[in-house]
């Protein structure tokens, strides 16, 4: 009887030790990150055997204003840079609106004011105090072996904070001219409002502009021709040159993005804009010293989309095609050569997304509830990495990763879904996320923009109230 309750308890325990294992396998794939110093570099000397063989790491994120993703991805761009030679990071946004940025933080001297206009050619989401941490990395790194260089992978010009619209072509014609004269044909006011069309999302562009933006084009690239040997003789530990010499190219896709869609068209415009973005990112690569780069950009650009997503609703637009991404072209294309990494965050609070192009955007909780989600927060009370690629899960232990799994994007609610197994090769989980470090008015300023008709009725509401109580009381009088 004794025999029979020990062979009871050995299967009891075994049945249930081997129900523990593939929790216990995963929790020694991980690598636990340090969220008291996110930017620390030496803390993610495991991206280095990940890396060996490839050309192109994409660092995604799934929410634009966070303190805790820039940061993060930061440390691991100064490893990257440092120790395995990526010294050329692609944002989104345009070639123009960052090289002219990239223009003046070169000749500036290199301060706390120098660093804020630098980030005036990104978007206005990339306009925080984590992300002028990149500049300021930059700006440290110039006079290394490894200097660090931005540019753009996107083909979205006239899209920077500083530099939206006309601005940006009248901003990269002053900096030219510091190298090299124009061409003798060349009208500043005339050639602006030429090229401007193509500008901002092609808000502005007509099927009649497509010949002038061309003949602007090619008068633009005939100063490049000139100006590009001057570029490189001041600045010839970085890219400065190469990069000037292929905004020609970039400047014809997004000719081609706005008569492709016939002007201002949101229902493609993703689709449209990520298949030349993708196009440019591998003219991009060859352009490169090395033929190595990073991108960084929103998840919704870079993860690999098996599935193809279409949100049927994101705020005041409709019928989105999401799919398919550049990071899907470029994996297609490139295969183990490329890495995606994309951080993921278990909770918190801050502002979100709900429709671009208008700045609307609100506070709100974030909380990733999915089974998946629910797994990852379980392995680790610290935030952490774990390399899909590398690794031996399997779907048998661990479905949660390789099923398509809701997730809550920005403000869209539902409707999104990720296969976080098969979507990226890596994942960074942070536990718990929070705002921008911006002053605490200009988050509740712009969180109203998404709450603007709900604080439009309680003033009302208020103000009403309060005209009928003073009206009360003096007929009391």
């Amino acid at each position: 009887m004794k025999n029979l309750f020990g062979i009871i308890f050995l299967i009891g325990f075994l049945q249930n030790l081997h129900g523990q294992l593939p929790e216990m396998a995963l929790k020694q794939l991980i690598k636990d990150i340090d969220r008291e110093n996110y930017t620390s570099a030496e803390q993610y000397s495991f991206l280095s055997p990940i890396v060996e063989d490839v050309s192109l790491v994409m660092l995604g994120e799934s929410i634009h204003l966070t303190h805790e993703f820039p940061l993060v991805r930061i440390g691991m761009i100064k490893y990257l840079n440092e120790n395995e030679d990526f010294n050329i990071i692609a944002m989104e946004g345009g070639v123009a609106d960052i090289w002219v940025a990239q223009d003046i933080l070169f000749a500036s001297q290199k301060e706390e004011t120098d660093f804020k206009k630098a980030m005036s050619g990104f978007f206005f989401i990339w306009n925080t105090p984590e992300i002028q941490k990149l500049i300021e990395y930059q700006a440290s790194s110039l006079e290394t072996k490894n200097p660090l260089y931005i540019t753009a992978y996107d083909v979205q010009q006239g899209t920077g904070q500083g530099s939206k619209n006309e601005k940006v072509f009248k901003m990269l014609a002053e900096s030219l001219m510091r190298y090299s004269n124009p061409p003798q044909n060349f009208i500043l006011e005339d050639w602006v409002a030429a090229i401007s069309p193509m500008s901002n999302h092609c808000i502005k562009y007509n099927s009649s502009d497509y010949q002038k933006v061309v003949s602007a084009i090619d008068l633009f690239e005939e100063w490049v021709n000139s100006a590009a040997p001057e570029v490189r003789k001041q600045y010839p530990n970085i890219p400065h040159d190469a990069i000037l010499k292929t905004m020609p190219k970039s400047f014809r896709a997004s000719l081609t993005l706005c008569d492709d869609l016939g002007g201002f068209n949101l229902s493609r415009y993703k689709v449209v804009r990520d298949s030349l973005s993708f196009i440019n990112t591998l003219d991009l690569i060859q352009s490169t010293p090395n033929n190595k780069i990073l991108i960084w950009a929103h998840l919704s650009h870079v993860y690999y989309d098996s599935q193809d997503n279409i949100i049927s609703e994101m705020g005041e637009w409709k019928n989105i095609t999401i799919g398919p991404t550049v990071g899907e072209r470029l994996k297609d294309a490139l295969g183990s050569r490329v890495y995606t990494i994309i951080p993921f965050a278990e909770s918190g609070s801050t502002v979100l997304i709900y429709n671009d192009l208008d700045l609307d955007i609100g506070f709100s909780k974030v909380e990733n509830r999915s089974e998946a989600g629910i797994l990852l927060s379980e392995l680790s009370e610290k935030d952490f990495f774990i390399d899909f690629q590398s690794s031996s899960l399997v779907v048998e232990d661990y479905p949660e990763f390789f099923t398509r799994q809701p997730y809550t994007i920005e403000g869209i609610e539902d409707g999104f879904y990720i296969n976080y197994a098969s979507d990226m090769d890596g994942l960074i989980w942070i536990k718990k996320i929070e705002a921008p470090d911006w002053p605490l008015f200009k988050i509740i300023l712009l969180s109203s923009l998404h709450y603007k008709k709900r604080i439009g009725f309680i003033v009302v509401v208020g103000l009403g109230w309060f005209i009928f109580s003073r009206i009360r009381k003096r007929r009391k009088k």
